[in-house]
Parts: structure tokens; C-alpha cells; sequence
């Protein structure tokens, strides 16, 4: 199990990953389990590339492939991870409302690179709506320079 770093103030630099306690538990946890799930599914498994059953062929395995690029992720992120105790302050683990102009509202829970979803409402926070929102506050206004165009909205609520 790792140690959490934390701090009060909201000063980090651009290697590390602001989160809340509950986030960075879950994180560790996920490494630890990511970590049996790599050794378990590690190396090759043999299959039949030419379809002749007398000449095996090693090919990697993706399942394994994927974990591992998952786990060094996770490593990544929780190597930089800082847990932010300041409840006001848009960080991963935390959901964020915007509002924009026309009153029309969005909710999106901030997670750690790669996992975004936007289908769930879970934008990682290396995504441009994420890096827009990460480290602000309830009130401040964000523009969010996204392939599709950029749009303002203000922070209405954080939970």
C-alpha cells in the first residue's frame, strides 16, 4: 500500500494528480488488484495462426497487454497523486456542475487519465472539459477549448 501525500492549499505541480482521500483509496486498491490481474494474465498464449494444427504459434495476449498498460497507468497517477482535504475544490473524485448561459446544466464526476466517459458523465481530467475544471472553485467561470469549439459555463455546484 502506498503513502498519500496530502496538502491543504491548492499548489501542485503539473505532474501530480490533486484528488480526494476516497479517490486515492480506491486507486491503490485498483493497483493492488490490476497488479494479481498482470502476473495472471502475463506472456503468451498459444493459438493457431496458420490454422495447421502441428505448427503452434505463440501470440501475445491482449487481455494481458491491456492490464498492463492499465496498471502502469494507475502507477502513473497515484506515483503523483496529492489528496486535496479542501471539500470546495474541483478535484478527481469529485463531481462538478456547470451551468451555462442559457441555464442549461452538466454534471461531470473528475477521473484519472483514461478512464473518461462521457456516456457516464466521468471526464478524465487530462481531457479538456477535466484539465478546465480541475482546481476550481463553485462561482469561478471556465472556458473549455474542445475539439468541437470552445464554450463557457460556470461551476455551480461541486460534490
Amino acid at each position: 500500500m502506498a503513502v498519500a501525500r496530502v496538502i491543504e492549499e491548492p499548489a501542485w505541480s503539473a505532474r501530480e494528480w490533486p484528488m480526494t482521500r476516497q479517490a486515492w483509496e480506491a486507486l491503490d486498491a485498483d493497483a493492488a488488484t490490476l497488479a494479481r490481474r498482470v502476473q495472471a494474465e502475463d506472456g503468451y498464449t498459444t493459438g493457431r495462426l496458420d490454422g495447421d494444427a502441428d505448427a503452434p504459434s505463440f501470440v501475445p495476449n491482449v487481455v494481458g497487454q491491456q492490464l498492463a498498460r492499465q496498471l502502469t497507468t494507475v502507477k502513473e497517477v497515484l506515483a503523483g497523486a496529492v489528496v486535496v482535504e479542501d471539500p470546495e475544490l474541483a478535484v478527481i473524485g469529485r463531481r462538478v456542475t456547470l451551468t451555462e448561459a442559457d441555464g442549461a446544466e452538466s454534471t461531470y464526476a473528475l477521473v484519472i487519465p483514461g478512464e473518461g466517459d462521457p456516456r457516464n458523465g466521468w471526464v478524465s481530467v487530462d481531457s479538456p472539459v477535466g484539465s478546465a475544471l480541475l482546481g476550481r472553485r463553485v462561482g469561478e467561470m471556465v472556458t473549455i477549448s474542445a475539439p468541437s469549439g470552445a464554450w463557457t459555463a460556470t461551476i455551480s455546484r461541486i460534490e
